[in-house]
């Protein structure tokens, strides 16, 4: 399918890696070279806050962080060896970026976080540690030795006082060197260790997942806004109870119901809430600023076969739900009728749409109406 697992394919991948071991691919990308320069990377760190700086030694103390957004002298007072720059989310402010990221659509959008780049000197690291998620890290320039080992961590194998997690004792179990091309998947929870040789760039594309703790959270925040919710508790008809301190089993009954009733009643709204969770943009990355463009104006648009594309921080997601088919865009939804599903899928796999791609669909006018939606949002925006 995507030719990156070398003879492995796609299915067997899943079936037999994909959250269960490691995998090391040489020459997953033949000849890969960097679309960013490690001075294009530094002034993206000067623009972001999404970046970071860690100095295993020579900084204020042991492996320091330092946080973005940078200006130049923080790169010309860095010392000559063991230090990182980290630059998250950089698919969503280099659109070029999303390039890399799409060999790995197999697995569904809504589960891909971001790809972050990395570039460090010799001796440049983060130290011993362990993810929560899945991610694949490839070479894109220099040397890095990754270790990893597979035995369970245990929590208090960690060193205090650090604002990185790092491993207090790390065996190696086994060890690679990599050139660019090359490509280490890692499951959440492995122990890895990544040192660079030499001056060198890496890829990280990792995944989305969410805790139960943070998808509850949402929940009870969205919930929370309804106005259903401001009703108090009631206990008209209530029976004399000899023991004031008893709570009562038809007290806690009521009790129950009612903290049960907040939450949502049937399956159809929690689907449609976790449309919207799922499909919201990370914090920080917004669409363009909204933009009042007439009807009129999109059909001349279309006319002149304009080509249309998302903006970089967009995340667009569909579910089928019974006679709805629901798109959702960075939280928003829109209702369609099924008979739409071609044009919504064009939406959530295309980054930009041309005029072959969406003239026999943009006929109807749930389309239309959709479209010129997402325009007036800054959610899509007209290729000039």
């Amino acid at each position: 399918m995507s030719g990156i697992f070398g003879d492995i394919s796609v299915e067997e991948f899943l079936r037999d890696y994909w959250q269960k071991k490691p995998l090391l691919i040489r020459q997953a990308f033949p000849g890969f070279e960097s679309p960013i320069s490690q001075d294009e990377l530094a002034g993206l760190a000067c623009e972001t806050d999404t970046s970071r700086i860690v100095i295993e030694k020579g900084g204020k103390y042991p492996w320091e962080v330092r946080h973005g957004a940078f200006d130049d002298d923080d790169f010309t007072n860095l010392p000559e060896t063991h230090w990182t720059l980290l630059v998250n989310d950089t698919d969503q402010y280099l659109p070029e970026l999303k390039a890399i990221m799409e060999p790995f659509r197999f697995i569904p959008d809504w589960r891909i976080d971001d790809l972050m780049i990395s570039f460090a000197v010799e001796g440049g690291s983060v130290g011993p540690h362990v993810d929560e998620y899945d991610v694949f890290l490839i070479q894109a320039q220099g040397q890095r030795r990754w270790q990893i080992n597979t035995d369970p961590v245990k929590p208090d194998n960690f060193l205090p006082d650090l604002e990185l997690r790092i491993m207090r004792d790390f065996k190696v179990g086994e060890e690679w060197i990599v050139e660019p091309g090359d490509m280490l998947y890692l499951p959440p929870n492995i122990p890895h260790y990544g040192v660079a040789l030499n001056e060198c760039m890496t890829y990280s594309v990792g995944f989305r997942a969410p805790s139960q703790a943070d998808m509850l959270e949402r929940l009870v925040e969205d919930l929370l806004e309804q106005p259903r919710l401001k009703q108090r508790f009631s206990d008209a008809g209530r029976s004399l109870q000899t023991n004031p301190g008893e709570l009562a089993e038809t007290d806690i009954d009521r009790l129950v119901d009612f903290v049960a009733d907040a939450l949502p009643q049937d399956t159809h709204a929690l689907q449609m809430w976790l449309g919207k969770y799922l499909s919201e943009p990370k914090a920080g990355n917004n669409p363009l600023e909204p933009e009042d463009i007439s009807k009129s104006k999109l059909e001349k648009f279309i006319k002149a076969k304009k080509s249309f594309a998302k903006t970089a921080n967009c995340r667009f997601l569909y579910l089928l739900a019974g006679s709805d088919l629901c798109l959702f865009a960075n939280g928003s939804q829109h209702t369609l009728p099924p008979a739409s599903l071609g044009f919504v899928q064009m939406l959530c796999k295309n980054d930009v749409f041309k005029h072959t791609d969406y003239k026999i669909h943009i006929t109807d006018k749930e389309c239309f109406e959709t479209l010129h939606e997402l325009l007036c949002t800054g959610l899509i925006y007209i290729v000039e």
